[in-house]
Parts: structure tokens; C-alpha cells; sequence
């Protein structure tokens, strides 16, 4: 009966748009200090995360990444990258994975950094790890005539300076070579590209057997290998092209070091040939499987930089049998990428402008990238966007929050930006972000879209008002659109303190429903100082409703988001030891520090209890309260993370990837529904802990309003109230063991001088103290003070070890 009350729960949802979690871009932050803000990230509500190439970079430990010197290096120890090292990132997804979190990083095929064929000294050093610098009658070897103009010819000429890879020559090397005096090995400069036995751990293990594919796109027939994670050395060196190593590259960033896709930069500027060998490199990579079984599909989404729709058009593809899943058995090549929606972009620039009386929504309501394959606002396609870490030029929409708020609304994917100035102020590149992203110091302005974005972006889009609707070429500063039977959106463009009302604006509602304002702003005194924005309205007899919303004046909030009420409770956890607090915000650490409290769990075990209260609301009629019984909530479900078994029914119970519940499970030790109970609900479920690694883990709590129409609902697409809380799993002191304890690397001969490297086995050790040679009469709660005392502090080496 429970699994019959979550399918039909995705049945209402499955036909309907539906708005993925959102992304947010993250830069300008250590992998650490990202990993640790996951807990926001997971109170906030996010799906994805962008973040910069991880790759060195040719200018140094302080570039933001796009001029790529080594593919393969990701920083290591005594030489991070401006971000860390590849184990943290590892660390980093890891978590990120947990948190429910999945994690793209910048992948950049169409250059590498600054240097050339033109620099004799580069090129005796052995140039770019991986690339060959000249060839007998070719002295650019894999890359453009260094002296092709950009403005002559984008797709061969230097972006920025940076050298253009030629993906269509084809020198065949062992590009990470690892035996010495092999024959097929790339040639060796004084420095790079000489062979190295670790650089086995950057191919294919072909012992494990591959998987033979035909690739459509190609028409041609190959096997697909995978990365041996658990013995990395035993990879077989092969020859290949450097779009060969350019694929391989992108399948060990999936497979070894765990990202979910990319963000493509600079596709505009490569043959659209290219991204079909980014396809086949990715296709069926992802060991990380689906609750039901089926291969999760890498996922790209590319930068073009440019208006066109139709040309963006030619860089997407989306042919493979399911947007979320790929059975095991399919074999045909198909691609899983998309674009950043700048068709969209320029118009939100153009048309939300700091003159509101230049602002006109017939210049964006049709001009997002979804519309190009089918002519909807569907979320087929196009990634949404506001902000950007790029200098795009003419700068980005005036009235950010408004552009938000249409965005983050939509069907659809759509990207916040964040830059979390870790290395301080106005670096030339990237550029400011919302420093909102996250809330905190500057407020909760975007974390509230994301969330209702959440908890109401179902139904399908309609477009429900726009000023002069049958003249494209006439003035709108008003448009409001409706996610069917969900929300509806209200959006001004007028910069004045002049709040604008539209009476009998028709929708899909339920005549009789009451609407409560989700974002805050009808309720907020700086928003609405007349008092003029009611908290909640009424459906009338036909469906309609009048809709008050705000300009923006000084505070940027031109807008309302009405929608159906979700169910109100308390979350709480038994066996909580104590609760580490989030930092209290400020303008210095808004970036970088986690707000977000963590309850530790030191017992065996632990309960978490949904407490659901009655629901009332304001009748704009009667100015009265009435219940909303709907809201009471029929059902609630439970996840741990991304998904595990937690109760007494096989498996997991919501397999289904897509739908609202997928990877939760059912309360099975107590179950009462709030509707029809007065609201009273409750739901408990123990949880056993010793099946839960040490460290963080996230738990959220499902609560849906009751929707089912046989039994008295409406019908419409899935609401419903996140409750949530990151736990940390503390049963265990953290595990410690010596890994080396070498002489210096700088100074090997003088063997007294030596590093004593400490591994976190369980990865749990937020410091260490190293002492040596002491005296054997001190107890252990001598030296347990010594070390709370301060004393020997070890400095950090790796994600997850100390020296």
C-alpha cells in the first residue's frame, strides 16, 4: 500500500514539465572549503554544482584554470593547484555525492594555455604534457598555426592568446608514456613528456574486457574500456591522436576521479565534429549506477556564445533512450549534452535593464533556447542563466533578482552563480556572482527561489499575462506565468516604488484555492511598505485571480510567486550528542564558511520523527482563518543521502530515477498521515547507524500535500515541504596510520631531515599532533592534553592526511 502511494505520487508528476534542482556555479573556493560547504549546498537545495577545470594551469597556482597545461595533474601534495589537490576534489564529490549533489567540472578541448611552437625554450622543456610541439614538415605539430588571426577564422585562430588544439590532425603517440625507450612514445623534452611508470593510472585496463559500441554519429564500431580504480597501474599505454587523449582524459575525470559531466567551454570555437568524440568518450561511463540498475548518462552543456538559436541548435544532442537512464544493454552511441542558454541571457540583459522604461518582456517571453526544437516552454533543452565568471560583454541584467526569479521558475535547467572570493577582491577574471547563492550575510533573496523552485516547479509552463499581449511590438513591464496547478509567477520590470496590479489573470487552479505568497516579499515591509501585496489570494468561480506585485525600487524584488500551501512541522532526531554550529555570517566569510548546523550521532542507532501540524490560512474573503485540509499532507517519505535501504522493505522503495521520491523510502515504524487527522501527523523511522560510514551524511524528509483526486484532491503535480537535517557520524575515535616517513624530496641525501605523513584512514581527522620520544612515564590523558593544549600541531598534506 505505501509503494502504491509513491508511484502514484510520480504519476502525477512524470507527464508534467518538471524544473531540475538547480545548479550552482562555484568559484574562486579550495576544494576543501567546498566540500565543507555541501551542508549548505543541501539546505539550500541544489542539484548540481559547476566548478572551474580542475587541470594545472599553464600561468601558475593562481589561474582560475581555462589556460590548461596538464590534463592529467589535478595538484598533489608539495604542489596544489590554486583550488588543492586531486584528492581533494576526490573528497569533495565524494561528499557532494552524499549530499545529493551532482558535480560538473569545466572541460576545456579547444586550447591549451599560453605557450607555442614559437617558443624554442617551451618547446626543449617538452611543451604541453601529453602533446607533441612539432612534427618533420608540421611546426605546430598538434595544434594551429599560431599566427591565425582569431577574427580571421574563430575556429582555428588563439581565444584569449591561448593555443588552438588541431582535432583533426592525427599523430599517433603513446601520449603518457611509461616504459622508457618505447618507439611509439610521444618525444620527450628535458622536463615533460618523459615516461614514468605512474603514468599507467591514466589509462584503460583492457584485462577487464570492454564493451563493443556502434556510434551512429561516427558510423564507426569500437570498444569502450574502463579505468581500473582499484589497481590504477595495471592501465594499458595506447596510441592515440590528441583528440584521443582529449576523450580519454574526460572518461578517467568520470571513472576515476568521479564527476557527473562538464560544462564545455568554448565549444562555438571547435569543429561541432569534435563534441561527437566527446560523446563516444563518455558514453556508458559512469560506474555509478541508477537505484533501478540503469547507467546515469554523463551530462555536458556547452558555451556558445552566441544569440542565435538556431545555430546554438547544432551543438545539442539529446538522443540517448532516456534523459536520466541508460539500460545496460544499449550499445548505439548517443549524446547527453546541451547548451547554456545565452539567447535567453542576451535577453534578459537587454530588457531588464536599470530603465524601467526600456524593460519589455515581449523582448525575452519567447526567446529562451526551449522554444528551438519544439516550440515550448518545456525545459526540453537550454540551460538558463544570469551571472556568469565570464566577461561576456555589456555586462549582465540590471535586475538580477527579477532575471532569478523567471529563471529558476521555468521548466528546465538553470544555473546560480557564486564566487565565493576565497582569493580575494576583483581579480580580473571571473567576475562577481550572487552572493546571496548560499544565503547568509546578504540574505535569503535566491536560497527562497531555489527552494520554491523545488518544491513547486512542476506542472506545465502557461503564460498567463503579458501587457499588450497582441502587439509583440508593444511595452510590458508586467508578465506572469503559471507552472499548471502548482505556482504562479509574478514579474515587474518597473524600477520605481509603484506596485502594479492585474485583476482576473486566469489560471489552472481550483476556484476556492487559496494562494499564499512563497517568496516572502508580500509579507517584507521594505518590499511592500503600503502594505498593499496580500499574503494570500483567492481563486474566484472561473479560475481567475487578481495579482498585486511590487516594482523594484531599491531592493531589486520586483516580483511574487503564489502557490498551493505545503505541509508545516518539526523535524526531529533522537540520540543527537551535540550540534556543531554554523558560522555566524559576515561580509568576510560569506563565501567560504559553512552557515548550516551538523547534529553529531554517536550512538548505534537514532530516530528521525516528522511532526506535522494543521494548516490554516488566511481567507482574503472573509479575512478569517481556514483550514487547509489538502495541506495537511497524505503521505511522507524519508532519504538518507542519495538514496539507501532504511527500513524492513527490500531494496530501495523509489527506484524510479526522475520522479519526486526517487531514492526515498517509506515510514514503516510509524506512519500517520495529518490528512485526515486534523493535521495531527506523524512519521518515525529508526535508523541504524552502524550502517552509515563515519563523517556526514544528510537526511531529508518528503512531505507531500494531498493531490490524489479519487480521494478528494485536485489532480495537479507534486507540492511538497523539504525537511532536512546533515548529520555527522561519530561512533569511532579517527583512524590513524604512518604512510611514510621518507627524507624531504629536496634534499634526499641528508636523511636526517625526513616527513612523517600521517593518513585519516576513515578520513575523519580535522587536525593531528605528531609527538616523538616521549617520556614513557606521561599517561595518555597527559598527552591528550598536550595535544588540546596545541602542542605539535601537524599542518595538512592531503584531503585526508597530515605531516
Amino acid at each position: 500500500m505505501l509503494l502504491a502511494i509513491a508511484v502514484a505520487v510520480c504519476g502525477q508528476v512524470c507527464a508534467q514539465s518538471v524544473s531540475e534542482p538547480a545548479t550552482l556555479q562555484m568559484f574562486e573556493a579550495k576544494w576543501d572549503t567546498i566540500e565543507k560547504r555541501q551542508v549548505d549546498l543541501f539546505y539550500a537545495g541544489y542539484g548540481a554544482m559547476w566548478l572551474p577545470s580542475p587541470a594545472r594551469a599553464d600561468t601558475g597556482p593562481f589561474s582560475v584554470g581555462y589556460d590548461v597545461f596538464d590534463r592529467f595533474d589535478l595538484g598533489r601534495q608539495g604542489s596544489e593547484t590554486l583550488y588543492g589537490t586531486e584528492g581533494g576534489l576526490k573528497s569533495l564529490v565524494k561528499t557532494a555525492r552524499r549530499a545529493g549533489v551532482s558535480v560538473y567540472t569545466d572541460l576545456i578541448w579547444n586550447h591549451n594555455g599560453f605557450g607555442s611552437s614559437l617558443d624554442a625554450s617551451f618547446v626543449a622543456l617538452g611543451g604541453y604534457p601529453g602533446f607533441v610541439m612539432t612534427q618533420p614538415g608540421d611546426p605546430y605539430g598538434d595544434f594551429h598555426d599560431p599566427f591565425i588571426h582569431f577574427d580571421n577564422n574563430p575556429i582555428e585562430g588563439r581565444l584569449s592568446g591561448l593555443y588552438d588544439i588541431a582535432q583533426e590532425k592525427n599523430y599517433q603517440f603513446i601520449r603518457n608514456p611509461v616504459e622508457e625507450g618505447n618507439p611509439n612514445n610521444i618525444p620527450a623534452g628535458t622536463v615533460f613528456n618523459k615516461p614514468n611508470p605512474n603514468n599507467a593510472r591514466f589509462y584503460t585496463d583492457q584485462s577487464l574486457g570492454g564493451t563493443e559500441v556502434f556510434d551512429p554519429a561516427l558510423n564507426q564500431t569500437v570498444t569502450l574500456y574502463d579505468f581500473n580504480t582499484t589497481t590504477p597501474l595495471a592501465g594499458d599505454p595506447v596510441m592515440e591522436n590528441a583528440t584521443g587523449l582529449l576523450m580519454r582524459n574526460a572518461r578517467w575525470m568520470i571513472q576515476e576521479i568521479g564527476v557527473d559531466g562538464f560544462r564545455t567551454d568554448a565549444v562555438k570555437h571547435m569543429p561541432t565534429w569534435v563534441l561527437n568524440y566527446l560523446d563516444q568518450a563518455v558514453f556508458r561511463a559512469n560506474p555509478r549506477l541508477n537505484h533501478d540498475g540503469t547507467i546515469k548518462p554523463v551530462y555536458s552543456f556547452g558555451e556558445i556564445l552566441d544569440g542565435n538559436k538556431g545555430f546554438v541548435q547544432t551543438f545539442i544532442r539529446h538522443d540517448l533512450p532516456s534523459q536520466y537512464a541508460i539500460e545496460q544493454s544499449n550499445t548505439t552511441v548517443g549524446g547527453n549534452r546541451d547548451a547554456l542558454d545565452f539567447p535567453l541571457f542576451f535577453a534578459l540583459r537587454n530588457n531588464l535593464t536599470g530603465n524601467g522604461l526600456a524593460n519589455n518582456w515581449h523582448g525575452i517571453r519567447n526567446a529562451s533556447q526551449d522554444l528551438q526544437d519544439d516550440g515550448l516552454h518545456n525545459g526540453s533543452q537550454g540551460v538558463s542563466f544570469v551571472d556568469s565568471h565570464d566577461n561576456l560583454g555589456g555586462g549582465f541584467p540590471f535586475l538580477k533578482n527579477v532575471a532569478y526569479a523567471y529563471t529558476l521558475m521555468r521548466p528546465g535547467q538553470a544555473n546560480v552563480y557564486l564566487n565565493a572570493k576565497h582569493f580575494g577582491e576583483n581579480r580580473d577574471l571571473p567576475n562577481d556572482g550572487k552572493d546571496d547563492a548560499l544565503g547568509g550575510f546578504y540574505g535569503e533573496t535566491i536560497t527562497k527561489l531555489v527552494e520554491i523552485r523545488n518544491t513547486h516547479g512542476r506542472g506545465d509552463f502557461h503564460e498567463r499575462w503579458v501587457d499588450d499581449a497582441f502587439n509583440p511590438n508593444g511595452f510590458s513591464n508586467i508578465y506572469i506565468y503559471e507552472r499548471s496547478n502548482a505556482a504562479i509567477v509574478g514579474l515587474n520590470s518597473r524600477n520605481d516604488a509603484f506596485v502594479e496590479t492585474r485583476n482576473g489573470v486566469q489560471t489552472n487552479f481550483a476556484p476556492g484555492s487559496i494562494l499564499v505568497e512563497l517568496t516572502g516579499n508580500a509579507a517584507d515591509p521594505f518590499v511592500d511598505p503600503g502594505d498593499v501585496i496580500p499574503e494570500t489570494i483567492k481563486v474566484n468561480g472561473s479560475g481567475q485571480i487578481n495579482m498585486s506585485i511590487p516594482s523594484n525600487d531599491t531592493h531589486g524584488r520586483g516580483y511574487v510567486i503564489y502557490g498551493l500551501a505545503t505541509p508545516q512541522g518539526n523535524l526531529s532526531l533522537t540520540n543527537v550528542a551535540t550540534t556543531l554550529q554554523g558560522a555566524s555570517p559576515t561580509a568576510a566569510n560569506n563565501g567560504t564558511a559553512r552557515l548550516g548546523d551538523i547534529d553529531v550521532i554517536r550512538s548505534d542507532s537514532f530516530t528521525v520523527q516528522l511532526n506535522t501540524t494543521p494548516v490554516s490560512l488566511l481567507d482574503p474573503d472573509t479575512q478569517m482563518l481556514v483550514r487547509d485540509f489538502h495541506a495537511d499532507g497524505d503521505t511522507a517519505v524519508i532519504r538518507i543521502n542519495d538514496g539507501m535501504d532504511l527500513n524492513n522493505i527490500a531494496g530501495i522503495d523509489n527506484p524510479t530515477p526522475g520522479s519526486v521520491s526517487y531514492g526515498f523510502e517509506e515510514f514503516t515504524d510509524v506512519r500517520v498521515p495529518g490528512f485526515g487527522n486534523n493535521g495531527n501527523g506523524t512519521y518515525a523511522q529508526t535508523i541504524d547507524t552502524t550502517q552509515l560510514s563515519e563523517g556526514r551524511h544528510f537526511v531529508t524528509v518528503r512531505a507531500f500535500r494531498h493531490r490524489d483526486s479519487g480521494t478528494g484532491g485536485d489532480g495537479g503535480p507534486a507540492v511538497y515541504t523539504d525537511f532536512k537535517r546533515a548529520i555527522y557520524v561519530d561512533r569511532f575515535a579517527p583512524e590513524s596510520a604512518v604512510v611514510s616517513f621518507d627524507p624531504f624530496a629536496s634534499s634526499p641525501n641528508t636523511l636526517q631531515n625526513r616527513d612523517l605523513i600521517v593518513k585519516s584512514l576513515d578520513g575523519t581527522a580535522e587536525s593531528m599532533h605528531v609527538f616523538l620520544d616521549l617520556p614513557a612515564i606521561l599517561t595518555d590523558a597527559q598527552v591528550l592534553q598536550m595535544a588540546l593544549n596545541g602542542q605539535n600541531p601537524a599542518a595538512k598534506y592531503d584531503a585526508d592526511s597530515f605531516v
